[in-house]
């Protein structure tokens, strides 16, 4: 009898523990994050490599890092930065904020020190809060810690008109006001949001590269600035790339291709993309610039078109793929197995800032 009050006993216990991480993934859930635990691995750290052709002319590279979970005292911090925009021709000026992610180390009081600033738009249902909880800003306070990638500042901003408002359909759909061509009536000024809003509203504040704050003063900074997004804000970045190559030298669109201007979709075909990137070349001959891709592997399905865009734009001669900045600027990384979701990007982040801003 006490033998099978025992095996009662430990199978509540089982059952309290199962419905304990079904209500953790669930509340992930409603916030519009699609998560797959199976990835994030504890402790080890792996490198894969992909053959030439598989997915580009000269195959991939990507180093999981295994230690994003691990505790860490070597903690940033983040900061609401608020501002207005009236961009959109509405006659309606916007109330709007940004999250900064401010990495362990940054003193306000020291004017000395400047930093580099990573801009990240983050991809459909989503909202500048993705990487405030403890835990995934834990993986970024552990990006850092590492040692392998230089302190940056990383901004979390939004296309959402107000991500505060009809939350339950932006989390189910995305299908809610935004400045990117992803709403019907809105104009699509989310780059001109970007460039006289936002940059401004951050760079002035934090201990930046940037001196001046009009339109020369941040293309003189653009070498300490750089682009990156997920998925539909993957698609942004490669629109910002052709709008406003001047304003950021370092690239990182990721589980996206090239819509070639063509909003929500799943990639134009590889001459077209190419073809909106070299205007944006021809239109800055003397400009440097760095793209560095990250996708997942066959499990991310949103990124496919990369695998023939990517491969196309190596045989081109405005491009040349590889590493090392001084002599290329195109590289693909690719995380075997990774699905589709927003919560990738510290582990993609951890490879592309090994390169960008070198």
């Amino acid at each position: 009898m006490k033998e099978k009050t025992k095996k009662k006993g430990k199978k509540k216990v089982w059952i309290i523990i199962v419905l304990l991480v079904a209500a953790l993934l669930a509340a992930v859930a409603s916030q519009g994050y699609n998560i797959y635990m199976g990835t994030f691995t504890f402790g080890r750290t792996t490198v894969e490599t992909t053959a030439p052709g598989e997915y580009t002319n000269e195959g991939t590279t990507f180093t999981l890092y295994g230690k994003l979970n691990s505790p860490t005292s070597k903690k940033g911090t983040i900061e609401r930065v608020d501002y207005t925009t009236d961009v959109y021709e509405d006659g309606v000026t916007y109330s709007k904020y940004c999250n900064v992610y401010l990495p362990y180390g940054y003193d306000p009081n020291d004017t000395q020190t400047k930093y580099n600033v990573l801009y990240f738009q983050h991809g459909n249902t989503a909202d500048p809060e993705i990487f405030t909880a403890s835990r995934t800003k834990n993986w970024l306070d552990n990006l850092f810690a590492s040692g392998d990638v230089e302190p940056t500042i990383l901004v979390f901003t939004t296309f959402y008109m107000d991500v505060t408002k009809d939350v339950a359909e932006r989390q189910r759909s995305g299908n809610v006001p935004a400045g990117d061509n992803g709403w019907d009536g809105k104009p699509g000024n989310f780059p001109r949001e970007y460039i006289e809003d936002i940059i401004p509203a951050v760079e002035s504040r934090y201990h930046t590269y940037t001196e001046r704050f009009d339109e020369e003063g941040l293309k003189a900074s653009r070498s300490h600035r750089g682009m990156s997004g997920y998925s539909r804000g993957g698609m942004f970045t490669w629109r910002m790339f052709h709008e406003y190559l001047e304003y950021f030298e370092w690239w990182s669109p990721m589980s996206a291709g090239n819509t070639a201007g063509g909003g929500m979709g799943m990639g134009a075909n590889e001459a077209s993309s190419y073809l909106y990137l070299k205007e944006a070349i021809d239109a800055n001959p003397n400009l440097d610039f760095f793209i560095y891709v990250a996708s997942g592997g066959e499990a991310d399905g949103v990124g496919q078109s990369l695998r023939a865009q990517i491969p196309y734009l190596e045989n081109q001669k405005e491009f040349s793929y590889g590493t090392d900045p001084t002599v290329n600027n195109l590289c693909y990384t690719v995380g075997p197995g990774f699905k589709h979701s927003d919560l990738y990007v510290p582990y993609y982040y951890y490879n592309t800032l090994q390169v960008l801003f070198h």
